[in-house]
């Protein structure tokens, strides 16, 4: 998370035309699995405005249990490439992580967070570009509290355990 509440790596916060999309494969620093909706407008271009949305390009939120995507409505369906991701299910998400150490010697200590933000940098930004107080409200709100917009849900570390910023082992 950046102080402004972006996330690092996410291509819909640094465009508003892009977006990250769902991975099977981390491959490099730049990819960055964002459970989210994506929703599009009715050129097929990603878009904000309720309004304007036909649809979705992406909708990979983490499912409930029970959940079955292969028999889900046309309203609740996962949309995008994790429709077809069968490690995406209502038991959660296997991703896979494959970086490079070139020529660097172990051991090595991987660390995994997943964050929650309710609402997302580019939700709140493309409120800027309206002229009146509640847009501008909400942006200051939004600016005041953008570097606490998200908080860790879950942390993983191998080999465990892990190791916060106070030096304090948590789970």
């Amino acid at each position: 998370m950046n102080p402004d509440g972006s996330i690092q790596g996410n291509d819909n916060d640094a465009d508003p035309l892009r977006f990250e999309p769902h991975y099977t494969e981390i491959r490099s620093a730049d990819q960055v699995q964002i459970y989210e909706s994506i929703l599009r407008d009715s050129a097929g271009g990603v878009t904000t405005g309720l309004i304007s949305t036909v649809g979705y390009l992406k909708d990979n939120r983490l499912l409930p249990h029970g959940f079955n995507k292969a028999t889900a409505g046309a309203d609740i369906a996962v949309h995008g490439e994790a429709a077809q991701d069968p490690a995406f299910d209502a038991q959660g998400h296997r991703v896979r992580y494959s970086l490079s150490v070139d020529s660097a010697a172990g051991p090595f200590r991987v660390e995994a967070e997943l964050w929650y933000q309710p609402i997302g940098f580019r939700w709140a930004n493309n409120l800027r570009r309206y002229d009146s107080a509640e847009p501008h409200r909400f942006n200051s709100y939004f600016d005041s509290m953008s570097a606490g917009s998200a908080v860790v849900l879950a942390r993983a570390c191998a080999p465990a355990p892990c190791v916060s910023a106070n030096s304090a082992a948590s789970p």
